[in-house]
């Protein structure tokens, strides 16, 4: 019997040789697949299996990223998760990829987060350059051009900036903290110009648009794991149930606005951006266009998310650093302030006819966006084609990101660029430097920033008005830390300052 069991043994064994070497062989393949770099892609760390270089870049990618350009040059690429990402680290590389082959980098990747956040990418940021694309974006410039600039503009920010004053007052020069009625206020304005809707600031609507929002940047991070992982996005997280959670209850309320304005709608008055949409769905329908199907129902709340969305938060952030640094250089404070005196004076409201007027305060708050870098690594884009760039190859749909805070700190275009100054962007002549090099807080080609304008014109308005009201300074006998030492912790699309609080006097003429 012995010999019989040997020879059973020595057969089952035999037979799970060949399987494990199948077995390994695939394995083997999987890993060398995952970690492989394509042909004529730009160069890069090598990573791990699966994960690849994702883990190495989960807290300020931004700094990693400038710093990995003295090993791997000014355009490399790193793989995170199932993902390749180039990255572009330089003035000249960027405006060949987005000015030279705008439409070749126009693409956006299929991100899943992106996908929970817009309904599928039926919105303007996230989705995929199309002739559907360019007509929301059209519609998008078309309505904050009608809403959001002159008379109007300035009508909305006065009417908000008073109230802010109002807010301010009564802490009577006790330690405020800036950002709760910066968020106030903000707020506000994308209200009346999305929604013709003025909100106290006690409205429990307005402060649930505050945590929504902050609680969705927190969920975002920085990217989802299953951004990277596909296979993730079938096991439920909590990040993903929160996300999902924020943009069902904001979406609701959005929708719940076009049923309002729907009800209420009059072609004869159009009253805010969200009617402007309704009126161009109105009149493709009434024409019997081939726009309907892309102006659906959907298509409008998105379009509407995302303006009410990017013009927020952004915008609250990089007036908070600006009421850092003016508190921390009471110097240029002092400069800005006594410029707006000799032009604007304090009998009358800023107006944005002094653009232009004004050349030390619009070079400060222009340093201020350089400075904070406030969306250090943009908006991703993506190829929508195999492309050529600085001799390599970037296959379709690779994910590209243009690191602004390299292109902001690049000593070869910045003199002492770790200093604030304005300086940075006056000429010889002390006029403003309107396009100087590798200066991008806006992005470039397709994909560049669809409320720059808006941005531009809301900053300079309230930016004056705080100067020409206000005397800044840090709290006395705090700790004598910079507040610009010290980033709010965590992993974000925003590079945001540490909560801190300040000194908020009326000035005395």
């Amino acid at each position: 019997m012995l010999p019989d069991f040997t020879k059973s043994i020595s057969t089952s064994v035999g037979e799970i040789y060949p399987i494990t070497a199948v077995l390994l062989t695939i394995l083997t393949s999987l890993i060398y697949w995952s970690i492989r770099r394509p042909s004529g892609m730009p160069p890069g760390p090598m990573g791990l299996p699966i994960v690849g270089n994702m883990f190495s870049f989960t807290d300020q990618p931004h700094i990693k990223f400038k710093e990995m350009t003295k090993k791997y040059g000014n355009i490399f690429a790193v793989k995170m998760g199932q993902r390749w990402m180039v990255v572009l680290n330089q003035i000249d590389v960027v405006r060949d990829a987005m000015l030279k082959k705008p439409v070749e980098f126009a693409g956006r990747p299929d991100l899943y987060s992106s996908g929970l956040m817009t309904e599928n990418f039926q919105d303007i940021a996230g989705a995929t350059y199309s002739a559907r694309w360019k007509l929301h974006r059209k519609l998008g410039h078309s309505a904050i051009r009608n809403f959001a600039t002159g008379k109007k503009l300035e009508s909305i920010v006065n009417e908000v900036t008073e109230r802010i004053g109002n807010r301010i007052d009564v802490q009577h020069g006790k330690p405020i903290d800036p950002k709760q009625v910066v968020c106030l206020g903000i707020y506000n304005i994308l209200g009346t110009l999305c929604f013709a809707h003025k909100y106290e600031f006690d409205d429990p609507k307005l402060t649930w648009f505050i945590r929504a929002s902050r609680e969705a940047f927190e969920a975002l991070g920085v990217g989802m794991l299953a951004d990277f992982i596909p296979v993730l996005r079938f096991i439920p997280t909590q990040g993903v149930t929160k996300l999902t959670k924020i943009m069902d209850e904001f979406l609701g309320f959005i929708y719940d606005e076009q049923k309002r304005h729907r009800e209420s709608f009059d072609s004869d008055n159009i009253r805010d951006i969200f009617d402007s949409l309704l009126l161009a769905q109105k009149e493709a329908k009434d024409e019997g266009s081939d726009l309907v199907d892309s102006l659906t129902d959907t298509h409008l709340t998105e379009t509407i998310s995302d303006l009410f969305g990017a013009g927020t938060d952004t915008t609250i952030t990089t007036l908070h650093w600006t009421i850092a640094i003016m508190a921390e250089y009471p110097d240029i404070q002092k400069k800005v302030a006594m410029e707006i005196e000799e032009v604007i004076g304090h009998n009358r409201l800023p107006s944005l006819e002094d653009r232009g007027r004004l050349p030390y305060a619009e070079a400060t708050m222009m340093e201020v966006l350089r400075f904070s870098s406030i969306i250090p690594l943009g908006v991703p884009h993506a190829t929508t084609c195999d492309v050529m760039l600085d001799n390599f190859q970037i296959p379709k749909d690779t994910m590209v990101v243009i690191n602004h805070f390299a292109l902001h700190f690049d000593e070869e275009f910045w003199n002492q660029p770790k200093f604030f100054k304005p300086e940075h962007f006056l000429d010889d002549s002390g006029s403003v430097r309107q396009h100087p090099n590798s200066f991008l807080p806006f992005s470039a080609g397709r994909r560049s920033c669809l409320g720059e304008s808006l941005a531009k014109a809301e900053l300079f308005l309230i930016f004056t008005w705080f100067l020409q009201n206000y005397e800044i300074s840090k709290v006395p006998g705090g700790k004598d830390e910079s507040l610009l030492g010290r980033m709010k912790s965590g992993a974000s699309f925003l590079r945001e300052l540490a909560p801190y609080e300040v000194i908020m006097k009326r000035r005395e003429y």
